[in-house]
């Protein structure tokens, strides 16, 4: 091998990765720059969004049939589209979001899932059970991802809907405190810095 570390963002990887290869949790955001907003509690209709930046990927089309199906149903919410537009305009409208309903087929939570957590947003995402293995266990129970398969998105998109505003808040605050203790950029630096150090004190 030709290095001492190898990494992956994505648990999913370590699966086909060399033998030693490690997690690494995103660490793309300024935690002072992407302080909570949290909105859960204000007296209006649940606004729900989501960013297809790619929309097969994403499972854009069938979380648009599940809102449709929910609105037929009665269920008053209002469903935000955050595409075609700058980064700062779409921060704005992660501001004003409640939840957000990240992918449905990756099996692990993108960046933008951690940056509506650090906003104090609860996400919507599938998460592959089998990958968790491959974080800190620790990390595993934190998780305060909502977790849904494609075929179950509906029902789980009905439920936040259900949920007491009250609860939608505490887990909020869950997903903010999430991205404090594993996503911390300064703490992951210092992962690598230490990494770095001890690699080249092997040569």
């Amino acid at each position: 091998s030709i290095s001492h570390k190898v990494y992956a963002l994505n648990p999913d990887l370590l699966h086909v990765l060399p033998t030693g290869s490690q997690f690494l949790p995103y660490c793309h955001i300024s935690l002072h720059e992407w302080a909570p907003f949290y909105t859960q509690m204000e007296k209006r209709p649940l606004r729900i969004g989501h960013a297809p930046s790619n929309r097969k990927v994403k499972g854009t089309d069938i979380i648009l049939l599940a809102c449709q199906e929910l609105k037929r149903l009665g269920y008053a919410f209002e469903l935000v589209l955050i595409e075609g537009m700058s980064n700062s305009e779409a921060k704005e409208c992660y501001k004003g979001i409640d939840v957000l309903v990240d992918q449905l087929f990756a099996g692990w939570y993108g960046g933008l899932a951690v940056e509506a957590m650090a906003l104090g947003k609860p996400v919507i995402a599938y998460i592959r059970e089998e990958d968790l293995g491959h974080i800190p266990k620790e990390m595993a129970s934190d998780l305060p991802v909502i977790r849904s398969a494609p075929t179950h998105i509906q029902e789980v998109i009905q439920e936040v809907l259900e949920m007491k505003r009250e609860d939608l808040l505490l887990l909020g605050r869950r997903s903010r405190d999430y991205v404090m203790r594993w996503h911390n950029p300064f703490q992951i630096a210092g992962r690598l810095k230490q990494d770095i150090e001890s690699a080249f004190s092997l040569n």
